[in-house]
């Protein structure tokens, strides 16, 4: 018997149950096996492959879709009789079409970009901000396309073709100049009309001005908002109608006092107080070389002297104003002056010193005085004589010569000297000696 009968005998009807692991290894891949092969009644590879393509192209379109409502949509109308403002648009003008009211909205770079507007579709143009300084907003109307567009061919029949209208517009042209919008009172800005075919015209300024130059100036002394406006009349009865604002801001005041009152320089701290209006920027020129931006300064001199001090005062427009003051400190509190009479002591000579109870009964002639350092008196006879010297403030004439009262009349006097800041004086006059 071979062994293959052997096997067929004793296990032919056996019953073999596999260990648990063995089990679970050919179900793993008996599942794997399952999960590759294509079954339509199965969850496999396949159905997952194709919720991955659809989840993919539905991200892209609704990333595309996003993007396509982020694209400019200007919302710019007009309806019958009205005139259109386009001016704050953000388009720039070369791609703005106004549409009527009920047509689409679309960009002038759309599939409608060689259908002819209508008259009554223009509206008021900014010009691109690349034009020169004084070129701003214009108010372009519908008499003003007329007038000024239709000998370019841009009409035809009762519409103006886009495409022309538009190469007008990006040749940067405009219909009057201004040198100025805006600036400080005084402002006086030039006006230039560049239109040519009309018969006449009228600017009126805003301020209750107005001429009918072709081009003119104008001063606005006032601060305000001024709407400038020029009608331009041609002989079909035809009426341009422009207009621009001008802007004038208000001048500042420079005002300031100086204290104290009576400056002694160089000794004195000068305090300059500031009373100016409307100014946010100060400049002070104290005139000795040194300067300062403080609104209200300390300055002390080095030296006597004539000063200019100077402030120039700044807006928050950037107006400004100044004020200098010529001399000023002009050292009126150093100073000597004399009397033109006296009547001496007739019982005798008192050596020129006075006191307040001689001073009363002008017994001796001497100077009042202030801040006097140095000093020397002279008095002469109408002949040149000199009769009296001092160079002492505390010593004047007595009316004595030698012992012997002088006679009565009248006697020339002469002085120089400084005062205690370095300031000289020399002054001269005569005094009558008069006698009971």
């Amino acid at each position: 018997m071979s062994i293959r009968e052997l096997f067929r005998q004793k296990l032919e009807n056996a019953e073999i149950i596999p260990d648990a692991s063995v089990s679970s290894k050919l179900m793993q891949k008996l599942a794997r096996r399952e999960f590759l092969r294509f079954n339509p009644s199965r969850f496999n590879i396949y159905y997952l492959g194709g919720i991955l393509i659809i989840a993919v192209t539905t991200i892209v379109l609704s990333s595309r879709a996003g993007d396509s409502d982020k694209l400019p949509n200007p919302d710019i109308s007009n309806k019958p009789g009205k005139t259109v403002n386009i001016e704050n648009s953000d388009i720039p003008v070369n791609q703005n079409v106004i549409q009527k009211e009920e047509t689409v909205k679309e960009k002038v770079s759309g599939s409608k970009q060689n259908k002819p507007i209508s008259r009554s579709e223009i509206g008021t143009v900014k010009e691109p901000a690349q034009n020169i300084e004084s070129r701003e907003n214009i108010t372009v109307t519908h008499n003003e396309v007329t007038s000024s567009l239709a000998k370019d061919g841009l009409f035809t029949d009762s519409s103006i073709d886009k495409n022309k209208l538009r190469s007008k517009l990006n040749r940067k042209e405009v219909f009057f100049e201004w040198s100025e919008s805006k600036g400080c009172a005084p402002l006086k800005i030039q006006f230039k009309n560049k239109l040519t075919d009309f018969d006449s015209c009228r600017w009126t300024f805003g301020d209750g001005g107005t001429s009918t130059s072709k081009n003119t100036e104008w001063l606005f002394d006032v601060e305000g908002e001024y709407k400038v406006i020029l009608k331009v009349f041609s002989s079909n009865a035809i009426e341009t109608t422009l207009s621009t604002l001008i802007t004038v801001y208000p001048k500042p005041l420079a005002r300031f006092e100086i204290s104290p009152d009576k400056v002694v320089l160089p000794n004195d701290e000068i305090h300059f107080i500031n009373y100016s209006v409307d100014a946010v920027k100060f400049k002070w020129d104290f005139g000795d070389g040194s300067s300062s931006e403080q609104l209200e300064p300390y300055h002390k001199y080095t030296k006597f002297g004539k000063y200019n001090v100077g402030l120039v005062v700044t807006s928050e427009y950037g107006c400004s104003d100044s004020l200098v003051v010529l001399n000023a400190f002009t050292g009126l509190e150093y100073f000597i002056d004399f009397p033109n009479a006296f009547m001496p002591n007739m019982e005798g000579p008192t050596g020129g010193l006075y006191s307040l109870k001689s001073d009363e009964t002008a017994q001796v002639f001497h100077p009042t005085f202030s801040g006097v350092s140095e000093y020397q008196l002279k008095i002469f006879s109408k002949l040149g004589q000199l009769i009296f010297e001092s160079s002492d403030v505390n010593i004047g004439w007595d009316g004595y010569f030698k012992g012997q009262l002088s006679n009565p009349g009248v006697y020339i006097w002469k002085v120089r000297g400084n005062f205690r800041n370095g300031e000289p004086f020399i002054k001269m006059g005569d005094v009558t000696l008069l006698r009971y």
